[in-house]
């Protein structure tokens, strides 16, 4: 009760406004990103540098509020997280800035929004989750997976009419990119093996360019930021607090993508992120009163 008081109008708002926060960072990640990539930066230089200057930006915090915390590491735990780091980071992160190149921005940024409605299918796989159809939650999350599920078709394969929203900025943009088109050619070269083990010297060099503002903008907002406020609303307000806030990194992506890179919106694409974002809230609805059941079974077991 003390700490509800103490607790004033602007400390209540704060979960909400550092999850804004993530997605906007989100959305400038995956824009800058996009520029940097057509532009011909080395894929693997930019997510290296990222997750570099990531950890560079965190590790003051780190050491000032966890500094004995190292201490508790293990052989075994060491091996967990480096492990999580190349399938739950690396390949992914990879694997999805290799098909920014050839897409919009914001096509990208559905796709990772279905992140935990592919989680769900993956512990329904391994039997980490049960399917419960007589149950409410069970059912919604079978509705709002199979929406998602429909929405991702729809993006995919139906594209429909343009919508010209700001004509004057597409026109600029295609002079654009067909200047960079030479340097978008230029990563397409001998397949995934060639382009891992490129050692040219010159993929790696930094310059006072936008691939260096790129990295520190993602390292600094879209990796450490990010991590530090997801950390902070869910000491807060929970595990099924961020994702809440997923849809608005896809309409701030969106929008911008469209209105500063000249990005098409087609009544395809705006029919599908509906879809997705009406699964994913009827995913993450039924995610919450299963949170909330389990909680309510704990204080029984407890009493």
């Amino acid at each position: 009760m003390e700490e509800e008081k103490k607790e004033g109008p602007l400390e209540k708002w704060k979960p909400a406004v550092s999850m804004v926060l993530v997605q906007a960072f989100l959305s400038g990640m995956f824009l800058l990103s996009k520029v940097v990539i057509t532009d011909g930066m080395f894929i693997f230089a930019l997510l290296t540098y990222r997750s570099l200057f990531g950890a560079l930006f965190i590790l003051p915090f780190a050491f000032f509020y966890e500094r004995g915390a190292w201490r508790k590491l293990d052989l075994k735990s060491l091996i967990w997280i480096t492990f999580n780091a190349f399938i739950g980071y690396a390949v992914p992160m990879s694997l999805c800035f290799y098909g920014l190149q050839d897409t919009t921005s914001s096509y990208t940024i559905i796709f990772v929004n279905l992140i935990p409605v592919a989680t769900y299918i993956l512990a329904l796989i391994f039997r980490m989750e049960t399917l419960r159809l007589r149950t409410l939650p069970g059912s919604l999350k079978i509705i709002g997976t199979l929406t998602c599920f429909g929405g991702t078709i729809l993006v995919s394969l139906y594209k429909g009419r343009v919508l010209h929203l700001w004509p004057a900025v597409v026109a600029r943009h295609h002079q654009v990119l067909q200047q960079n088109a030479s340097g978008t050619n230029q990563l397409r070269d001998k397949g995934l093996v060639g382009i891992i083990l490129k050692r040219d010297r010159k993929t790696w060099q930094l310059g006072w360019n936008l691939q260096l503002l790129a990295i520190l903008y993602t390292g600094s907002f879209a990796t450490a930021g990010k991590y530090s406020l997801n950390s902070y609303a869910v000491q807060k307000r929970g595990p099924s607090y961020p994702p809440m806030f997923n849809a608005l990194s896809v309409v701030f992506t969106t929008i911008l993508g469209s209105l500063l890179l000249g990005d098409a919106i087609t009544i395809g694409s705006i029919l599908g992120v509906i879809f997705i974002i009406g699964g994913l809230y009827l995913f993450l609805f039924a995610k919450g009163k299963d949170l909330q059941c389990g909680d309510d079974r704990e204080d029984k077991s407890a009493v």
